[in-house]
């Protein structure tokens, strides 16, 4: 079946979905609370954004302290997010993090969305809100999806191309919801061969090389493109020497090869580096 993800929203909807294709579907179903926990060994924590949740507060401006480590938390979310993929079927219910497994053929994106008065009208009667505090809500909790949406992954929520099956929660029984996905799953377009799964054993590879560069003082800056072959273990990893004289490119690849050279399943490491034009780098 490989991965589904399914888009989390202000009501309890997803959750209820989640669980039901994990029942029918005969595999575990996991939320983002349990693979940041997972993700704990890659060093997610010293990111410091694991305890900030669009629910309860916006997201850091791109020029505050905490935004240099969004890169971090995603290449340690991505590598336990695919960790757990490749321990099995998969059915993930969070915000979006189908995007970190992009590379992966696999992955059903199933959305659910309601017309605004269906969603104010549920929060009335299960939350016991006014109709004005469900609207403002809704709204504020919309607001801070989106700019969580374009803080960590640069897109609108919103945009249709990002999911393969949306389904409506108003019209949609979750009985007939569970059916709709469960075809699909099922269906030989999502059946993961081996092929599947060696490219994603590949991907898993790069990212936690990437985790493990991005945890590295001396590495976190580095612009650099990583290659992985998770049979042999080979990494390769592309960047642009600083052009310091011999001195400093004899530097870059050491702490490059230093950052790696104890994350599990590297076998071979190989530095692929092309010289700066003075004054692109220092």
């Amino acid at each position: 079946m490989g991965v589904i993800t399914i888009a989390r929203g202000t009501l309890g909807a997803a959750t209820q979905l989640g669980a039901r294709l994990a029942e029918v579907l005969g595999c575990r179903a996991v939320s983002r609370e349990e693979v940041y926990e997972a993700a704990k060994p890659y060093g997610i924590d010293e990111t410091g954004l694991g305890d900030m949740s669009f629910i309860d507060q916006r997201p850091p401006s791109f020029w505050h302290p905490f935004s240099d480590k969004r890169q971090r938390y995603l290449a340690c979310f991505q590598a336990a997010l695919m960790d757990l993929a490749l321990s099995g079927d998969l059915v993930y219910v969070g915000h979006l993090a189908h995007l970190l497994l992009s590379g992966y053929r696999r992955v059903l994106r199933v959305r659910l969305a309601a017309p605004d008065a269906y969603r104010v009208e549920t929060l009335v009667k299960a939350r016991g809100m006014t109709e004005a505090q469900a609207i403002a809500y809704i709204r504020d909790v919309d607001e801070r999806r989106l700019r969580w949406s374009q803080f960590l992954y640069g897109v609108d929520w919103r945009a249709p191309d990002l999911y393969d099956l949306v389904l409506n929660p108003e019209k949609l029984r979750l009985d007939t919801m569970t059916d709709a996905v469960v075809t699909i799953a099922r269906s030989i377009e999502m059946q993961p061969t081996d092929f599947d799964r060696e490219q994603l054993r590949n991907l898993r590879l790069v990212a936690v090389s990437r985790a493990a560069l991005l945890r590295s003082p001396r590495t976190r800056g580095l612009e650099v493109t990583i290659e992985a072959d998770a049979t042999s273990g080979h990494v390769r990893v592309y960047g642009v020497a600083p052009s310091v004289g011999i001195v400093g490119v004899d530097t870059w690849e050491r702490d490059l090869r230093a950052s790696l050279v104890d994350v599990p399943g590297v076998a071979a490491i190989e530095i692929v580096g092309e010289r700066a034009p003075p004054g692109l780098t220092d």
